[in-house]
């Protein structure tokens, strides 16, 4: 195969809008994000440049849908408030709203009989906030 048409076929397997990458998924995202050899560094198209943005926007958005998972299992690991918010990259109170926004939802969202997470759970992760100040502002469930 021609250099020309390698290069239109490895263009054409990538995305260039943000519906069409978010279809990709997370998994099959992260991949294409990682793989060095799928971004060209010099003669970059606006191919290219769509593409790398279609990717990245979408995979920002997966991963920061899985935020509140991961700050959860943080804390009922063990893990200091602190230590989540340092990890998350922010402070104490965006750790505790990410987390609460999506808690609520998975406790109060029942499943075949069983709720996205125990009260239980919702509990301890709301004291070990509460532990460090940080409550539910008065307009928050």
């Amino acid at each position: 195969m021609n250099p020309s048409h390698k290069r239109v076929a490895e263009e054409a397997s990538r995305p260039i809008t943000f519906r069409a990458a978010e279809e990709l998924g997370a998994l099959e995202l992260a991949k294409l994000w990682a793989d060095g050899t799928a971004w060209p560094l010099v003669d970059r198209t606006q191919y290219d440049e769509l593409s790398e943005l279609a990717v990245m926007s979408a995979l920002g958005k997966w991963l920061r849908r899985w935020q509140p998972i991961a700050i959860h299992g943080a804390m009922l690991a063990g893990a200091r408030p602190e230590a989540v918010a340092a990890a998350l990259g922010n402070d104490l109170r965006v750790a505790f709203d990410r987390w609460h926004e999506w808690a609520v939802i998975q406790r109060d969202t029942i499943v075949g009989d069983k709720p996205g997470i125990t009260a239980e759970e919702y509990d301890a992760v709301a004291r070990r906030f509460a532990t460090v100040g940080i409550r539910p502002d008065k307009s928050t469930p």
